[in-house]
């Protein structure tokens, strides 16, 4: 594709994102800026959008302090936003790795929990169609089920329990990296390379340097098939929330889920009601083992039979016939 005909599907992208968002200068959104090369690339197009429709831009830099290089990076940040004429925002976090989590892992949760405390309506991600093909790979490595194979949604809500909080938006998800960076050059930007990219060790950045070489060696296209694959699992996700939606609305009552109404359903549709109500709650899906744990403690246990269960900082109780979440 011409890079002149690459800019202009880029912006009208953009702008019909916008529209559904119904872009009026009370609108708030707030970009994600690493200063890398995707996220230079959607500051740039977001910018250039404000010709075109009426809303609030800011940038978020997320300061990790991961990296010898981290301040250089967020003074670059800084100055790139002022060029545009953007409101820069630091936030500096502390990742400290839990038990049985990875690096990678807890410097995401952080960097999510710094975006879901800014003063925002939307917060725009530069995750583009080479980022849902490792998500997919990765998920798939894990033994995840549809709803994690199917990678991330292009606009979500973001944030905990009934808080008001932004959606997280993904305008370039159905662009390549290789297509962002013949933008770029393009357009004369300038970014920042994080050496840690590099490393390896990091599961995302070996699926990038190791595997995906390999697959587009024997198949053709393959981030565009597996971002394919994605969109038929999120439909299959859609349809298995739907059922558990149904269920969870029979097995309601005031004070928390009626667990008789919950055992009269067969094993596989009350992983799914469990799997929806941790959801609904925001909490991460637990593995295999501990949901089937879940499930045998509640077909097992009788209506006198206490029940605690700790997931993700939360505990799941079960006391006189009644499943809540605390």
């Amino acid at each position: 594709m011409p890079v002149g005909a690459l800019g202009a599907r880029l912006h009208d992208s953009v702008l019909r994102g916008l529209g559904g968002r119904r872009a009026t200068n009370k609108l708030r959104i707030c970009i994600g800026f690493s200063g890398g090369l995707d996220s230079t690339v959607l500051l740039q197009v977001l910018a250039e959008a404000r010709q075109s429709t009426v809303f609030s831009l800011s940038a978020l830099h997320v300061h990790h302090g991961l990296s010898p290089n981290a301040d250089i990076w967020a003074r670059n940040c800084r100055a790139a936003c002022h060029r545009l004429n953007i409101p820069f925002r630091l936030r500096r976090v502390a990742v400290v790795r839990a038990a049985r989590t990875s690096l990678e892992e807890e410097a995401r949760r952080a960097r999510y929990a710094a975006m879901a405390n800014t003063r925002a309506d939307v917060i725009a991600l530069a995750h583009h169609a080479d980022d849902q093909a490792e998500t997919v790979l990765l998920q798939l490595l894990r033994g995840a089920g549809p709803k994690g194979l199917a990678g991330m949604a292009s606009v979500k809500p973001l944030g905990f329990g009934s808080e008001q909080r932004p959606l997280v938006w993904r305008p370039l998800l159905a662009y390549t990296r290789a297509e962002l960076l013949c933008y770029a050059v393009d357009q004369g930007l300038s970014w920042i390379d994080d050496e840690s990219n590099l490393d390896i060790r990091f599961k995302r950045n070996f699926v990038r340097a190791e595997v995906m070489p390999v697959l587009a060696r024997g198949f053709p296209s393959p981030v565009a098939t597996l971002a394919r694959a994605a969109r038929h699992l999120a439909e299959s996700a859609e349809l298995a929330d739907m059922l558990a939606d149904m269920d969870l609305a029979r097995a309601h009552l005031p004070s928390g889920l009626d667990v008789d109404a919950l055992k009269m359903l067969p094993d596989i549709r009350l992983k799914n009601v469990l799997r929806r109500w941790l959801d609904v709650h925001q909490l991460r899906q637990p593995s295999e083992a501990r949901l089937s744990a879940l499930l045998r403690a509640l077909r097992q246990s009788s209506n006198d039979t206490r029940l605690t269960w700790e997931h993700d900082g939360r505990t799941v109780r079960r006391c006189k016939g009644l499943l809540r979440c605390t």
